[in-house]
């Protein structure tokens, strides 16, 4: 079933499924809600997204903020509200005032606690500092270790929260892919621990300080949410985030419930538990249908104050952030792990703005897909909303080799590239797979020497593509969403294609 599906499915009525786990009767038990979001990444006003709904918008915190009201006031006194990170960086609205705006809806809507994601370190510490301070809500974070010792400043391992009398620990884990996903220099003095090593002596902690729910505020992804409650045993929920998964149905992997609610605000999770006073144990919880559909359309309900606040902030950007800035013929459409439409136009302009051979993208930074016809700065500050430079440097072939074959490595997310095509035969192994590279029409040169022009987060080493450090001669340009603005500008209406510019046999 696809996206569009399922939010046409959930929108029509949710039905509560509950599972009993145990022996005890449901009416021992005193009802607990978790309401959660992740991955919003500044997203609180309303978009199109073709891939989700073809006639209808979705999201907006106006919109979302309605639905965790309803939800809260079905349960007032049992309900937690959590975000399991990656709340702020993506936006215009979100990005221009460094996340001002998503914190002052957080606190609107009175979250409980917060899950650092790898995100919230893109604006660098001070940044993270100013909204920590702004957040009338924990920060948890606890397998970072900084090389001063201790965790990062103003982040907590865990916090403990009582409801209907059952206390619970909410302890929050961030990726560790935040070490090579974020610009170095961000967190060059920190390390980020392996989940399974730190979980059990503070699930012990924890459970000596009187805790007898564990939930696990995860920005891990689904899969290593499900390797985690298979390693650690003594966790009862996860509510997860950073894979952008829509988990309909929760997941149940020994005693630990695992749920996600997708990404950019589309949805809502509820998880009902209903608990044991006595013994903390879950009597039983929700088996289906956990997420709401956050839809914007005029049925929708909308909170008035919460509306209020987002037009705020979009009165001093909406003008300038209006402005067209070129056209598309097509659909743009990322595929972060393959060759995209919207991937080659990025590194046709890299490419171009530095004069280069070569030009490479990161497929991670590609956040948003884009509709045919006028192209504005704000979606193109969606489309690219990290605030990267272009950077030009020279290579050798052997180096831009050792790039090509991490790109094919599947293991990390692919290169956009322009200037070259290229050919893997994956059934060789890993560090081999590369059977031809062709630049500028002719065969890639190990020890010729080319122009590559990349984006400063690539050129420091970002994405474990560490070889960029290698570069010689570099020379940095404009901010690469002026770049793409130049060449929409100056080459529109353009139509970009997938040109197998990178194929893949067996």
């Amino acid at each position: 079933m696809n996206r569009s599906s399922r939010i046409l499915l959930l929108a029509v009525g949710c039905v509560l499924a509950w599972a009993i786990p145990g022996h005890l009767q449901a009416s021992q038990a005193v009802p607990i809600t978790i309401l959660h979001m992740n991955d919003l990444h500044g997203h609180i006003l309303p978009y199109l997204d073709k891939t989700i709904r073809e006639d209808k918008k979705v999201s907006g915190a106006a919109t979302f903020a309605a639905i965790i009201q309803q939800e809260r006031a079905r349960n007032p006194a049992g309900t937690l509200l959590l975000s399991a990170g990656d709340m702020f960086q993506g936006t215009p609205i979100s990005n221009v005032f460094k996340g001002e705006p998503v914190i002052e809806v957080m606190n609107a809507l009175q979250f409980d606690a917060m899950a650092l994601g790898n995100h919230e370190l893109d604006w660098g510490r001070d940044a993270l500092q100013q909204l920590r301070t702004a957040a009338r809500f924990p920060f948890l974070a606890a397998n970072i270790s900084s090389t001063g010792g201790g965790g990062l400043e103003g982040a907590r391992p865990y916090v403990l929260v009582s409801r209907h009398g059952v206390k619970m620990a909410v302890i929050g884990l961030i990726t560790a892919e935040a070490a090579y996903s974020t610009k170095p220099a961000h967190v060059a003095d920190l390390s980020f621990l392996e989940p399974a090593t730190v979980l059990p002596e503070l699930i012990k902690r924890a459970r000596g300080e009187g805790a007898g729910l564990v939930i696990v505020l995860s920005h891990l992804g689904l899969d290593a949410d499900e390797e985690l409650a298979r390693k650690v045993s003594g966790i009862d929920v996860i509510v997860g985030g950073h894979s952008h998964t829509a988990v309909t149905d929760p997941v149940r992997i020994n005693s630990t419930i695992i749920v996600q609610a997708g990404y950019y605000g589309i949805y809502v999770g509820a998880l009902g538990l209903e608990v044991d006073p006595k013994t903390s144990k879950i009597v039983r919880y929700t088996t289906r249908d956990v997420l709401r559909p956050v839809v914007a359309d005029e049925h929708a309900p909308a909170d008035s104050n919460i509306a209020a606040l987002v037009e705020r902030y979009n009165n001093e950007i909406k003008a300038e952030f209006a402005r067209v800035v070129g056209k598309s013929e097509v659909d743009l459409v990322r595929q972060p792990m393959a060759e995209s439409n919207v991937g080659n136009l990025i590194a046709d302009a890299i490419r171009e703005a530095g004069a280069a051979d070569i030009g490479f993208q990161n497929g991670g930074g590609i956040r948003a897909d884009l509709p045919a016809g006028d192209v504005t700065l704000e979606e193109l500050y969606t489309l690219l909303p990290f605030d990267n430079l272009v950077v030009t440097m020279t290579l050798k072939g052997e180096q831009v080799l050792e790039l090509l074959e991490a790109s094919g490595d599947q293991h990390t997310r692919i290169l956009q590239v322009s200037g070259l095509t290229v050919v893997y035969d994956m059934s060789r192994p890993a560090g081999s797979r590369v059977v031809q590279a062709i630049v500028q029409g002719e065969k890639l040169r190990p020890e010729a020497q080319y122009r590559v022009a990349t984006n400063d987060f690539l050129a420091a080493g970002g994405d474990r593509f560490t070889t960029f450090k290698e570069g010689s001669n570099l020379v940095c340009g404009d901010t690469l969403r002026d770049v793409v603005s130049d060449y929409l500008s100056k080459h529109s209406r353009v139509k970009p294609e997938v040109e197998d510019r990178m194929a893949f046999k067996n």
